[in-house]
């Protein structure tokens, strides 16, 4: 995978059942399908090795239904090259 997958606190991530996993799998599993993640926490060289999963902790948003517990997730890397940033507050640009 070429490019430098970054990630950011407060950061969307938008992926599809395989493109991550929940490092703990907790009971509320059935809800398992695309992942809507904000980030709430991302190590500060969060992309600056080659590999496929990216570590981060996030609240999950599934469709339709309330928000979940923060937890960790790996993130293929390829889906961090693609990501809605968070706007940032203040200034208009």
């Amino acid at each position: 995978m070429t490019g430098r997958a970054t990630v950011s606190v407060g950061d969307v991530i938008n992926a599809e059942l395989g493109d991550y996993r929940r490092t703990v799998v907790p009971a509320y599993e059935d809800s398992m399908g695309d992942l809507h993640l904000r980030v709430t926490h991302a190590p500060a060289d969060a992309g600056a090795y080659d590999t496929e999963w990216i570590t981060v902790r996030g609240i999950e948003k599934p469709m339709g239904k309330p928000e979940l517990p923060e937890a960790e997730y790996l993130i293929r890397r390829g889906v961090l090259l693609d990501l809605e940033r968070a706007v940032p507050e203040g200034l208009d640009w």
